[in-house]
Parts: C-alpha cells; sequence; structure tokens
C-alpha cells in the first residue's frame, strides 16, 4: 500500500511538471526545461525514499517491542448456570455450582400411627469445577442431614430380649453405630482428572480420560444419573441397593465415535460408609471390649468389634452403545459388571454390602420409611468366651464371612419424539466362607445361653450360616412430556461419569413467556432380599408353630427350661434357614414442571403392592407383610 502512495505521488508530481511546461511560453528552452523536471523527479525520489526507511524502522521497532507473557488472556463468564468462567482459548475454566432441593411429603392409607409426615433437605450442596488444559477437576459438599448416632431394627445390636421374651429397652453399647449412621452430608465428588490429545485414537471421539478421588462408579443408567435431571425423586429400589454409587479410587474412560462409551476402575472405601476407617474400632468411639451387649436373645455378654484387617477393595465396568442416535430418536444399552473382595470389612462401614437393605428408604426418602434389611452378614462382631471355638476369641479380625461379591446390571433406554421408556435389571451375588459362619452361628447360639451345654440358648438370634445370597431387582419407567420435550436431545455420552442424560432441552421456558416442560411418569419397581425356603406369612406361621409346640411341651408337663430350650431351637433352625431380608413391590406415578434450566417442582406418590418384611428378631416391631401404604412426597429444587 505504501509503495502504491509513493508511486501515484511521483506520478502526480510528474503530471503537473509537465502541465506546467506546456503551458509556457512557446518560446521557452525545451531543453532546460526538462533538466528542471528531472530535478524535481530526483527530489520526490528522494522524499519516497526517506518515508519506505522510515516506516521500516517503525515495524522493526513494533516487532522488537517487549511483551507481558503473564498477561491474561481473554476472559468469557456466564451467568446463566452458576458463576462459569472460560479463557478466549478454552484452555482454562472455573465455575461455581450447586443445588437445594427442599422435600416434603407424608404417608397416606393404613398406617398404626394415622398420618404421617416430615419436611426436609433433600440435598444441599455446593461445588466447584474446572479445567486447566489438560487437567479437570471437581470437588462437591452436603451440607444436608448429616446424622452421627442413630440405631435401627435390622442389626444385631439394635434390639433386645431377655429369655421371656419381655420387652427391655433398647441398652444401647459403648457408642458402637451399626445402623442408620448414613452420612448423607459430606463429601461426594472430589476428584482430579487428566484428559490430554497425545491419548487420541481414531475410533475415539475425545481422548482417553483418567481419574483419581472420590467419583461415582460406573454402574447403571439410573445409579449414576445426576439428582439435578432425574425425572423421579427418588432413584428406584434396587439401584439404592445394589449400585456401588461414589468410592475413593482410579478410572478411565473411553469416549466413541459410534456412540459408544466404556469406563473402568478400581476403588476403596466411599464418603458415604457409616464410617471411613473399616475394621478397627479406633475409628470412632467404640471401645475394644463393648459391654451390656443386648440382642437377638444375647444380654449382658462381653462382645467384641475385633482389631485388624484390611478395608475391601472393588473393581467396577460399564459399557454402553446407541446405535439409534439423533434428535428425535434414541437407543441406548449397557451392562455393568462389579467383583467385590470383602476382606475384613464388616457393617460397622461397609453396610450396602455387609447388610444391604437396611438404606432403602421405599423411593420416599424424606419419609424414613424403611421395611427391609438383612443382619450383618460379614460375622462383624464376636462373643468374647474363648470356649468354642478358640478361633473366635482375643484379637482375630473381624469379619471374614463375606469372601466375595459379584455384581452385573443390564439396562436398556428408548426415546421416540416426547416418549421415553427405561429399565434396569440387577443382581449381586455374596459368597460367604460357610464354616466360618458356623462357627460364628455356634459361637452367638453359646453366647446367648448361660452355660455352653445349653445349646439351644435361651433366646432366638439370627446367624444365617448360608455360602450363597442372591439379591435381585429392577425397574421399568415410562414418561410422556405434555408439551413436546424430546429426551433423546438431553443424552449425554461426554459425560466422564460413562453416558447418562443431562439437562431436559425445554421447548417454551416460562421466563420468555412460555409455560416450560410439563411431564407426566410411572414406575413399577421391585427388589427381593429373600433367600431361604419360607416366604412371607409362612415364616411366621412356621415361627407361631413353634411356639405352639412350646405350649403343648409345658402343658404335657416338661420343664419349662427344656420348652423354652425347644422352643428357641424351633425357631432358630426356622430363622437361620436362609437370608431373610424382605420382598418390596412399588409403583410410582409422578408429574414434572421444569419451568427453565435450574428449577423444577415434583411430585411423586409411590404405592406400595406387595411387601414381605425382613425377620429381624425384634420384639418392638410388627410384621409389615400386607401392609401398603401409599407415600406422597414433594420436591422443589434449584440448581445452578
Amino acid at each position: 500500500m505504501k509503495r502504491q502512495v509513493a508511486h501515484t505521488a511521483l506520478a502526480v508530481a510528474a503530471f503537473g511538471l509537465l502541465s506546467s511546461s506546456f503551458a509556457a511560453p512557446a518560446k521557452a528552452d525545451t531543453a532546460s526545461d526538462i533538466a528542471a523536471l528531472k530535478a524535481r523527479l530526483k527530489q520526490l525520489e528522494s522524499q519516497v525514499a526517506e518515508q519506505k526507511k522510515d516506516a521500516k524502522q517503525a515495524k522493526n521497532a513494533k516487532n522488537s517491542a517487549p511483551t507481558n507473557p503473564n498477561a491474561p488472556p481473554p476472559v468469557f463468564v456466564d451467568l446463566r448456570k452458576g458463576l462459569f468462567v472460560e479463557t478466549e482459548d478454552k484452555q482454562y475454566a472455573f465455575k461455581i455450582g450447586g443445588r437445594l432441593f427442599v422435600d416434603g411429603g407424608g404417608t397416606a392409607g393404613p398406617s398404626g400411627n394415622g398420618w404421617q409426615g416430615n419436611v426436609g433437605f433433600g440435598q444441599a450442596r455446593l461445588e466447584v469445577e474446572g479445567k486447566m488444559k489438560s487437567w479437570f477437576y471437581k470437588m462437591q459438599y452436603d451440607f444436608a442431614n448429616t446424622t452421627v448416632q442413630l440405631y435401627n431394627t435390622n442389626l444385631p445390636n439394635a434390639n433386645t430380649g431377655s429369655a421371656t421374651n419381655s420387652l427391655n429397652p433398647v441398652t444401647q453399647s459403648t457408642n458402637y453405630v451399626t445402623d442408620r449412621n448414613f452420612l448423607w452430608g459430606g463429601w461426594r465428588d472430589a476428584f482430579v482428572g487428566l484428559q490430554d490429545e497425545r491419548l487420541s485414537h481414531p475410533l475415539l471421539a475425545q481422548p482417553v480420560y483418567f481419574k483419581i478421588g472420590s467419583q461415582y462408579e460406573a454402574f447403571s443408567l439410573e445409579a449414576i444419573n445426576s439428582s439435578k435431571y432425574r425425572d423421579f425423586i427418588e432413584r428406584p429400589m434396587v439401584a439404592d441397593t445394589i449400585a456401588p454409587y461414589r468410592h475413593l479410587g482410579a478410572s478411565m474412560g473411553f469416549i466413541g465415535k459410534d456412540n459408544w462409551t466404556a469406563h473402568f476402575g478400581l476403588y476403596s472405601i466411599s464418603m458415604q460408609d457409616l464410617n471411613a476407617r473399616p475394621v478397627n474400632t479406633s475409628a470412632g468411639n467404640a471401645g475394644y471390649l463393648t459391654p451390656a451387649y443386648n440382642g437377638n436373645g444375647v444380654t449382658g455378654a462381653q462382645w467384641v468389634q475385633s482389631y485388624g484387617g484390611a478395608p475391601y477393595w472393588e473393581t467396577t465396568g460399564r459399557v454402553t452403545y446407541a446405535p439409534i442416535f439423533d434428535e428425535h430418536r434414541l437407543v441406548h444399552l449397557g451392562v455393568s459388571g462389579s467383583y467385590h473382595q470383602g476382606n475384613n470389612a464388616t457393617a460397622y462401614s461397609d453396610d450396602r454390602n455387609s447388610a444391604p437393605g437396611n438404606r432403602i428408604g421405599s423411593e420416599a426418602n424424606i419419609l424414613g420409611t424403611n421395611f427391609l434389611g438383612t443382619p450383618d452378614l460379614s460375622c462383624g462382631r464376636e462373643y468374647n468366651t474363648g470356649i468354642f471355638p478358640s478361633g473366635f476369641a482375643g484379637n482375630k479380625a473381624a469379619g471374614g464371612c463375606i469372601t466375595s461379591i459379584q455384581k452385573v446390571g443390564l439396562e436398556g433406554a428408548l426415546s421416540w419424539h416426547n416418549l421415553f421408556v427405561q429399565g434396569e435389571w440387577m443382581m449381586s451375588n455374596t459368597n460367604r466362607n460357610p464354616f466360618a459362619a458356623q462357627q460364628y452361628a455356634y459361637e452367638q447360639l453359646i453366647a446367648s445361653g448361660t452355660s455352653s451345654n445349653q445349646s439351644w440358648g435361651s433366646g432366638p438370634f439370627i446367624s444365617p450360616a448360608n455360602s450363597k445370597y442372591v439379591q435381585t431387582g429392577g425397574y421399568v419407567m415410562g414418561e410422556w412430556w405434555i408439551t413436546g420435550e424430546e429426551k433423546a436431545q438431553s443424552y449425554d455420552q461426554t459425560s466422564k461419569n460413562s453416558a447418562e442424560f443431562a439437562q431436559l432441552k425445554i421447548k417454551d421456558k416460562f421466563s420468555d413467556g412460555g409455560w416450560g416442560a410439563w411431564g407426566l411418569a410411572g414406575r413399577w419397581s421391585v427388589i427381593n432380599l429373600n433367600n431361604g425356603p419360607y416366604q412371607g406369612g409362612n415364616m411366621y406361621s412356621m415361627l407361631a408353630a413353634a411356639n405352639q409346640a412350646n405350649q403343648m411341651q409345658i402343658a404335657a408337663g416338661q420343664s419349662p427350661n427344656l420348652s423354652s430350650a425347644y422352643l428357641y431351637g424351633l425357631q432358630n433352625q426356622i430363622a437361620n434357614s436362609g437370608i431373610y431380608g424382605g420382598y418390596q413391590q412399588n409403583v410410582t406415578g409422578a408429574l414434572n414442571w421444569y419451568p427453565d434450566n435450574g428449577i423444577a417442582f415434583q411430585f411423586n406418590a409411590t404405592h406400595v403392592m406387595a411387601l414381605k418384611s425382613p425377620l429381624n428378631w425384634n420384639p418392638q416391631s410388627t410384621y409389615e407383610s400386607g401392609y401398603h401404604p401409599t407415600l406422597l412426597e414433594l420436591r422443589t429444587k434449584v440448581y445452578f
């Protein structure tokens, strides 16, 4: 451009000189005019050369000027989903978010205590997450529902009874907590991850990623799906029972180009365990010897939660594939598997696996309605006598009755325009050491009597010696979005938890003058924790028959002590013929309103269709089979 300007100036000057020369008188000397013109052109050429030199020097000075390497790059700030800050080159990002769930509800239908209701916070979380080039991280803390010492009827030290079955008050052992001490409050996600372009592959849509810290184990579509976007207030019972949820560990994931994902990891303890120190009694404030243990017919005995032993570990993986996936259609398939090595963990910490079912809230958690649960299957406590067998006395490691657990889950989802269907089936197989379980059962039987020779004991107890225990369950759910929203549009295969569903894409937001997204949903779910020959009312009919046989012995004039031993012997044989954690079948109807992204109102009505209560020998509770309550729950949720 500068060169063109210079040439143009020369041309204009030459034209002016030539014009003036032709305007001179005809008698002017032509040679002298030409000489003057040449002199003028040289002067102009000198000026142009000087201008070029100045321009070049200015350019060189600009290029050589020092720059500030620490100057921050331009950033983008977005307040629509919390506080989100990202650099122009997308290499750095930071977000502050959170959620608040306000729940309330009650029980309708037959109830021994009439109407029962409750309100509270389902979740109250703050979180930060971000990215630093190839690194990403997330930290999330829940301030809602932190509990420390609650006692449940389904675990061994929570009930009591003497030889005459009198209703003694529950005696709290020395600050020993074995049951509903659920750490719902506290750390949730807390991990750091790596996803680098050097880990790319032609078959992958994104590079391989790695995570270390507290994170979801990739198992089950409904279990890993965020509660922010779930269209039922609570997860189905089978997911609450079998899915492993968050644990500390390391994992790696793959996001394929052809709509497939894979996620695998190795994990150990969880921030959501009852106690983060899995075996040792120094976890918390329990003493080595626990005096005045009352439960399962054992009164005033010296029971011990032994030292020693390693925490559990498990490995889990999930693979998903969507053969059909576009804006209006989705077919999703997935399979999950998990292997759990119990080591010496007990229900003192690992209650999800050692005492399955005790966390189930009947799909209305705010009401705390729990009908199911097994005793501690890990043999976590022992009677400190040294009478028989010797291996059960002293400072041996606790637990040991659970050798391994295998879990499997199958999942599928279909979306066609504003209709959506999803379902899952899960199974958990617990392998137990039958010799250790039998020894533990016999030791507890001895402890329940007045001497080692009174082998039938002075009260009923639960200590099943089964070598295997299988839990199964599943659910099927369907949705109809009245306002035309399509679930396929929220399907997210890029999630680093494995494939899941994200925020529903609302067609006409309330803040834009519309009415938001309205949807109806229904779900049928079932969980079976019973393994044994006696089911439902048959179990209690057998126990009643044993009591009738005892009364016949008394009428025949036999010794009351012998008749009591006979009664409890029959009852113990019946109770320990299998593992009876209960059976429940629910149906739920739901109404959802999402006025805008980040806010929702949900209503659920859950009816208990079938119920077989667990056998827990609690003299202060009633048998709930045949009880069909309807549980009503309302949630208001805000998330950002």
